[in-house]
Order: C-alpha cells, then structure tokens, then sequence
C-alpha cells in the first residue's frame, strides 16, 4: 500500500517536471505563477497539439483553437473587453481580432509563448503596454490614441480559461474570516495583562498593552497560517489515500514549513523597529513630560496649601460641547467644581494633580454630584482643587511609574540600538554571502 502510494506521488511529481521541461518539438508556456491543484499538480497551460493551439485549465478544461481560426497572440496589462475593464491578460485572437480566449494572469511572450507561437506559425506575440512601440503600432491601425487602452470584443465562441480553480473566492472569505478570528483574539489576549496591572503603574500600561496587542495580532497570524496549511495538507494526503486506494504516508504530507521564513523575518525586523520608536516615545518622552507635569502640579499644590480658603463644594459633570473634522457635534465630559467663592458661585476646571482629575460616575456622568472639601486661591477662584488631591505628593501613583518606566526604557535604548545595527549589519553579511555563493556555483 505504501509503495503504491509512493509511486502515486513520485508519476505526480515526474509529470510537473516533465511539463516544466523544455521540449522544442512540444513546447508549453505557463504562468510566471504555476497554478497548481491540492495534489501540486499543473492545470494552467498553452501548449500545440496536431497544429492546433490548446489551453488548458482548472476542473480537466480544455479548449482547443484550430490553428486556421487563431489571428494572433498577445498581452496586455491593461485592456477593455466590450465596456469592462480588466488587468494583465494573455489573450487569443481570431483572424477579425476577436476574443477567443482570455487567460488571466502574467505570461510571458519573449519566452514560452513565443515558442508555443512558433511551432503553431502564428508570429510572434506582442505585449501591450501604454507607451510601448508594440501598442502605438496597434492603436495606429485602428485610428485610437496609444494613450487609450486598447479594445476588444468577443468572438463566437469566447471562451474564458479557468486559471483559479472553483471555490477561490469561498477560500478566500474563508481565509479572511479565519485570520480575523485568529488576529483577533490573539489581539484581545495580548492587551490583557496590560488592563490587569493596577492603574498607578502609569502610561506604561499603555505601552504594554500595544505591544501585547501586536505580539498577540502576530501569534494570531502564525496560528491562522497554521491552521490553514494542516488543513490544506490533511485535504492533499485525503485526496493521496483515495487516488491510491490506501492510506498515504503522513509524513510526505504533514511536513514542517520553511517558505515563509523570509516573511516572518521581515515583520520580525520590522516589529523591532515599531518597538525602537515606542522606547523612544515611551522612555525619554513620558519621563520628560511626566517630570514637567509633577513640577507644574507641585506648583500648584504648594500655592493652594500656602494660600488657599477652604469651603465647600460639589463634584460635578460640565459637558464641553465642540465640533469634529466632519462638522459634527462632540461632547467631552469635564470633571468640574462647583463651590462658592466670596458669595459668588464659581465652576472650575478640577485640575489633573496625580495624572489626571477626580472621576466622574462611568455610569451617569451627568448625574455626578459628590460633595467634595474645596481648596481655591482666594484672588483667583478658577485656581481649585480637592482637598483629598492636594493632601498628598504629587509624586505618588502613576507619575513614578512614568519617571521609573521612563528612566529604564531610556537606559535600554542604548544597547537596544547597538543590538540593531548588529542585526542589520549581519543580516547585510548574509545576503551578501547568499549572494556571491549563488554567483560561484
């Protein structure tokens, strides 16, 4: 059972390089893409059968062009069929330049299809593309500009070959829908020991929580890569065991995948980058800005306890109405006191002593309405604060996590840097290997 499974797969791989092979006699042109079913074979071709040119595509199509209907071949990337436009085609003309057959996708006329052509004796195929001598020579004929792309109509018996095999769009929702879920949820568990640290740990928390949230998006997408290649490997050696009438051998199925080792190595790279730039705003600049606001805010409460009056007053939500880019009308709750100063009634601003105000209801922001000790400076009332807020440092809470984060990620950009220009100066020593091993072999 395992030989004849080993001899099913090795007359599939035989063929694929058979068809790859050149032969003068029978040549065959491809996509610079080959188009392959599950089991890896080849279903896209051009090739010349009896004198006759045939296409091939998925789901066992074959459609076949006598040589005496066929006018030309061609290329273009970009042309209208009837009022659609469409990207890089091969197309088949009839003798009337007509469309007998679109293939999809980019083929190259200076190699197999100019051999196919030419066992065929259809000339040589051009490529159209605006601003070539090949399309202005086309469009002269016709009288059309060559800056206009060029046109095309259906021949009796258009025929569109199937370069995709049926379901690709399911597929492609699928994958879609498959790495959402993944990246998604991957996103979701990164931030969540971000959101558990207490809130005192200060803007760190965010940093945390983005890169949590972008190493938990790339774990998503190495587990929807995954899963959809041992998918796609488990349908393969399905469709191995039933073509061999017995079970095929796993391993030449299920194997570990290395293709895409060159793309993970980019996003790796360009994740440490992402980072660098996040140690610069998140070390120097949260150290510098939180060390500005702690001297503003001891300012502030040195003044209130030296010359402050005290009363009593409301915590309270006054709305501050604005409009967007749009035109649209916003609204941004603002934590508020509103006390009596010298028989006047005064609403101010509460001041972000601490990293930021007192809390509003989450709740009912409107409905807030705490008693609160009000502090204020008696030659300027709109200078307030709480008496809880002032009744400690300022230093205490977030703003020290900021300083301590922001004092360790600036100490760790130094080395971090140097790790990086060691990186990218062995990863330069390594192409350029690649490079000159490629050359002498």
């Amino acid at each position: 059972m395992r030989s004849a499974v080993a001899h099913w797969g090795t007359r599939e791989w035989r063929k694929n390089q058979d068809d790859l092979v050149r032969d003068p006699a029978h040549p065959q042109a491809f996509p610079s893409v080959y188009p392959m079913d599950l089991m890896g074979r080849i279903r896209v071709k051009l090739t010349v059968e009896d004198g006759d040119l045939v296409a091939y595509g998925f789901g066992g199509q074959r459609i076949v062009m006598p040589r005496r209907s066929v006018g030309a071949v061609l290329t273009a990337s970009k042309f209208r069929l009837g009022s659609i436009t469409h990207a890089r085609a091969l197309l088949v003309l009839d003798r009337e330049e007509r469309v007998l057959l679109r293939a999809d996708g980019l083929w190259e006329t200076y190699g197999e299809v100019a051999r196919v052509c030419s066992v065929a004796k259809l000339g040589e195929p051009k490529h159209l593309y605006l601003g070539s001598s090949a399309i202005r020579k086309y469009q002269a004929k016709r009288g059309r500009s060559a800056l206009q792309l060029p046109r095309f109509t259906k021949a009796p018996g258009y025929a569109k070959l199937r370069v995709y095999p049926r379901g690709r769009s399911l597929r492609i929702l699928a994958l879609i829908v498959l790495f959402g879920l993944t990246m998604g949820f991957g996103g979701f568990l990164g931030t969540l020991p971000a959101a558990a640290l207490p809130e005192w740990f200060g803007a760190v928390r965010t940093l945390f929580g983005i890169i949590g949230a972008l190493l938990g998006i790339a774990a998503g997408a190495w587990v929807g890569a995954a899963i959809w290649h041992l998918w796609v490997d488990a349908v393969r050696w399905a469709g191995a065991s039933l073509a061999a009438g017995g079970l095929a051998p796993a391993g030449r199925f299920f194997v570990r995948r290395r293709e895409h080792a060159g793309t993970w190595l980019a996003m790796a790279n360009l994740g440490l980058f992402a980072l660098l730039v996040a140690l610069i705003g998140w070390g120097p600049g949260v150290g510098i800005v939180s060390l500005a606001h702690g001297f503003r805010d001891s300012s502030l409460v040195a003044s209130l306890r030296a010359d402050g009056v005290t009363t009593q007053g409301l915590l309270v939500d006054v709305p501050d109405y604005g409009t967007d880019d749009h035109g649209n009308e916003t609204v941004k709750d603002v934590s508020t006191l509103d006390f009596k100063a010298g028989g006047d009634l005064v609403e101010a601003t509460d001041p972000s002593i601490g990293g930021r105000p007192l809390p509003l209801d989450a709740a009912d922001p409107l409905g807030t309405n705490v008693p609160e000790t009000v502090v204020y400076l008696p030659d300027d009332p709109s200078v307030a604060a709480t008496q809880q807020q002032i009744s400690g440092s300022v230093w205490h809470g977030a703003p020290t996590a900021n300083l301590i984060s922001g004092g360790i990620l600036t100490l760790a950009l130094p080395p971090f840097v140097l790790f990086l220009v060691l990186r990218i100066r062995r990863l330069r020593f390594q192409r350029a290997k690649g490079l000159v091993e490629d050359l002498t072999s």
